[in-house]
Protein backbone atom coordinates (compact mmCIF):
# COMPACT_ATOMS: atom_id res chain seq x y z
CA UNK A 1 0.00 0.00 0.00
CA UNK A 2 1.34 3.46 -0.85
CA UNK A 3 0.89 6.39 1.44
CA UNK A 4 -1.57 9.11 0.57
CA UNK A 5 0.84 11.89 1.52
CA UNK A 6 4.49 11.35 2.32
CA UNK A 7 5.93 14.22 4.33
CA UNK A 8 8.48 14.74 7.11
CA UNK A 9 6.67 17.70 8.63
CA UNK A 10 3.60 18.06 10.80
CA UNK A 11 0.41 19.25 9.09
CA UNK A 12 -3.11 19.96 10.20
CA UNK A 13 -5.46 18.24 7.77
CA UNK A 14 -8.97 19.29 6.84
CA UNK A 15 -10.57 16.25 5.20
CA UNK A 16 -12.84 18.30 2.97
CA UNK A 17 -12.52 21.15 0.52
CA UNK A 18 -14.99 23.34 2.39
CA UNK A 19 -14.75 25.27 4.54
CA UNK A 20 -11.51 26.75 3.30
CA UNK A 21 -8.93 27.87 5.88
CA UNK A 22 -9.93 31.06 7.67
CA UNK A 23 -6.47 32.57 7.23
CA UNK A 24 -6.69 32.69 3.42
CA UNK A 25 -7.13 36.22 2.09
CA UNK A 26 -10.11 37.12 -0.04
CA UNK A 27 -8.02 37.49 -3.23
CA UNK A 28 -5.16 35.18 -4.16
CA UNK A 29 -3.78 33.26 -7.14
CA UNK A 30 -3.26 29.49 -7.26
CA UNK A 31 -0.15 27.58 -8.36
CA UNK A 32 -0.98 24.10 -9.66
CA UNK A 33 1.78 21.49 -9.57
CA UNK A 34 2.10 17.72 -9.41
CA UNK A 35 1.81 16.46 -5.84
CA UNK A 36 5.23 14.77 -5.76
CA UNK A 37 7.17 17.76 -7.06
CA UNK A 38 5.07 20.22 -5.08
CA UNK A 39 5.40 18.49 -1.70
CA UNK A 40 9.14 17.96 -2.22
CA UNK A 41 9.61 21.69 -2.92
CA UNK A 42 7.38 22.70 0.02
CA UNK A 43 9.36 20.43 2.35
CA UNK A 44 12.61 21.99 1.12
CA UNK A 45 11.14 25.43 1.81
CA UNK A 46 10.17 24.43 5.36
CA UNK A 47 13.62 22.87 5.92
CA UNK A 48 15.19 26.21 4.98
CA UNK A 49 12.88 28.24 7.22
CA UNK A 50 10.51 29.68 4.61
CA UNK A 51 6.94 30.31 5.71
CA UNK A 52 4.29 28.21 3.96
CA UNK A 53 0.56 28.78 3.67
CA UNK A 54 -2.31 26.33 3.33
CA UNK A 55 -2.19 23.78 0.51
CA UNK A 56 -5.12 22.10 -1.21
CA UNK A 57 -4.26 18.53 -2.17
CA UNK A 58 -6.30 16.79 -4.89
CA UNK A 59 -6.05 13.07 -4.29
CA UNK A 60 -7.87 12.21 -7.53
CA UNK A 61 -5.59 14.17 -9.90
CA UNK A 62 -2.40 13.98 -7.77
CA UNK A 63 -2.21 17.74 -7.82
CA UNK A 64 -1.18 20.28 -5.23
CA UNK A 65 -2.86 23.69 -5.38
CA UNK A 66 -0.85 26.36 -3.58
CA UNK A 67 -2.45 29.72 -2.78
CA UNK A 68 -0.03 32.61 -3.40
CA UNK A 69 -0.55 36.38 -3.30
CA UNK A 70 -2.75 37.94 -5.97
CA UNK A 71 -0.85 39.13 -9.06
CA UNK A 72 1.54 36.18 -9.17
CA UNK A 73 -0.07 34.68 -12.31
CA UNK A 74 1.12 37.66 -14.39
CA UNK A 75 4.80 36.71 -14.02
CA UNK A 76 4.82 32.98 -13.16
CA UNK A 77 5.74 31.37 -16.55
CA UNK A 78 7.31 28.11 -15.31
CA UNK A 79 7.61 24.74 -17.09
CA UNK A 80 7.06 22.79 -13.87
CA UNK A 81 3.70 24.28 -12.91
CA UNK A 82 1.10 26.85 -13.83
CA UNK A 83 -0.41 29.73 -11.92
CA UNK A 84 -3.98 30.85 -12.41
CA UNK A 85 -5.26 34.31 -11.57
CA UNK A 86 -7.89 34.39 -8.85
CA UNK A 87 -8.86 31.86 -6.23
CA UNK A 88 -10.32 29.28 -8.66
CA UNK A 89 -9.28 25.97 -7.19
CA UNK A 90 -9.83 23.60 -10.08
CA UNK A 91 -7.43 20.98 -11.38
CA UNK A 92 -6.05 21.32 -14.87
CA UNK A 93 -5.90 18.07 -16.84
CA UNK A 94 -5.05 17.15 -20.42
CA UNK A 95 -8.73 17.44 -21.32
CA UNK A 96 -9.15 20.90 -19.76
CA UNK A 97 -10.44 21.74 -16.30
CA UNK A 98 -11.65 18.96 -14.05
CA UNK A 99 -14.09 18.72 -11.21
CA UNK A 100 -12.57 17.04 -8.20
CA UNK A 101 -14.21 14.83 -5.59
CA UNK A 102 -11.39 13.98 -3.19
CA UNK A 103 -9.50 17.01 -1.93
CA UNK A 104 -8.21 18.07 1.45
CA UNK A 105 -6.60 21.12 2.98
CA UNK A 106 -3.14 20.87 4.52
CA UNK A 107 -2.11 23.61 6.94
CA UNK A 108 1.47 23.80 8.19
CA UNK A 109 1.89 23.49 11.91
CA UNK A 110 4.06 25.70 14.05
CA UNK A 111 5.75 29.02 13.52
CA UNK A 112 6.29 28.58 9.76
CA UNK A 113 2.57 28.90 8.98
CA UNK A 114 1.69 31.84 6.73
CA UNK A 115 -1.43 33.27 5.12
CA UNK A 116 -0.16 32.26 1.64
CA UNK A 117 3.07 30.75 0.38
CA UNK A 118 5.70 33.24 -0.83
CA UNK A 119 5.63 32.87 -4.64
CA UNK A 120 9.28 33.75 -5.34
CA UNK A 121 10.57 31.14 -2.91
CA UNK A 122 8.05 28.58 -4.21
CA UNK A 123 9.11 29.19 -7.84
CA UNK A 124 12.78 28.85 -6.89
CA UNK A 125 12.31 25.64 -4.90
CA UNK A 126 10.05 24.04 -7.54
CA UNK A 127 12.72 24.76 -10.17
CA UNK A 128 15.46 23.41 -7.93
CA UNK A 129 13.55 20.23 -7.06
CA UNK A 130 12.57 19.65 -10.71
CA UNK A 131 16.24 19.86 -11.72
CA UNK A 132 17.13 17.29 -9.04
CA UNK A 133 14.36 14.94 -10.13
CA UNK A 134 15.32 15.20 -13.79
CA UNK A 135 18.95 14.36 -12.98
CA UNK A 136 18.20 11.06 -11.20
CA UNK A 137 19.71 8.95 -14.06
CA UNK A 138 22.92 11.00 -13.86
CA UNK A 139 23.04 10.60 -10.09
CA UNK A 140 22.54 6.83 -10.40
CA UNK A 141 25.28 6.57 -13.03
CA UNK A 142 27.66 8.58 -10.85
CA UNK A 143 26.90 6.21 -7.98
CA UNK A 144 27.79 3.21 -10.19
CA UNK A 145 24.28 1.94 -10.89
CA UNK A 146 23.77 0.30 -14.28
CA UNK A 147 20.01 0.52 -14.60
CA UNK A 148 17.17 2.64 -13.29
CA UNK A 149 13.66 1.31 -12.98
CA UNK A 150 10.88 3.89 -13.29
CA UNK A 151 7.81 2.19 -11.84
Amino acid sequence: MTSLLHTRHLWQLGFAEMPRPLALPRDYDVVRVGRGLGLAAIEMMIDQGHRVGPLLCCIEHRTLLVPVRAGTAHWWGAPHSDCGAGPAQRCKTYGGWAACRNRLWMLPAGPLAAVTTEPGALHHHLSQMRARMRDVPGQLQAAGAREACHV
